[in-house]
């Protein structure tokens, strides 16, 4: 069990970190988290999560401001020990793509 919590921890700060490091996007870092944290977006969480789904076939996270109104833009991430590094590094690039506009083609669920 304290394995996978430490794995939880390690992937989920490397992925809070990696994407902190994106132009667009702000990770709410002062808060401890194991697993979940808040990303605020440059846009809305649906958008986004449609984004990530329709052409990179990742599913997003959950969008806070459906319960909090001041939570407008903030995206609560799950990443656990199952994730791999390769999954956390395209939902990366996934993010960063879509703030840039740079959107590939529809992705085809292989």
């Amino acid at each position: 069990m304290q394995q996978a919590a430490k794995l939880c921890w390690h992937k989920s700060h490397y992925a809070a970190t990696e994407i902190n490091k994106l132009a667009n996007y702000t990770v709410e870092m002062d808060h401890p988290f194991i697993k979940e944290f808040v990303v605020q977006c440059p846009g809305p969480v649906q958008e986004i999560n449609d984004e990530l789904l329709y052409h990179f076939g990742i599913i997003g996270g959950y969008d806070l401001g459906t319960d909090y109104p001041n939570r407008e833009n903030h995206m609560l991430l799950c990443v656990t020990e199952m994730n791999s590094k390769d999954e956390i590094d395209s939902l990366v690039l996934a993010l960063d793509a879509i703030a840039k506009g740079n959107l590939p083609e529809h992705h085809h669920a292989h």
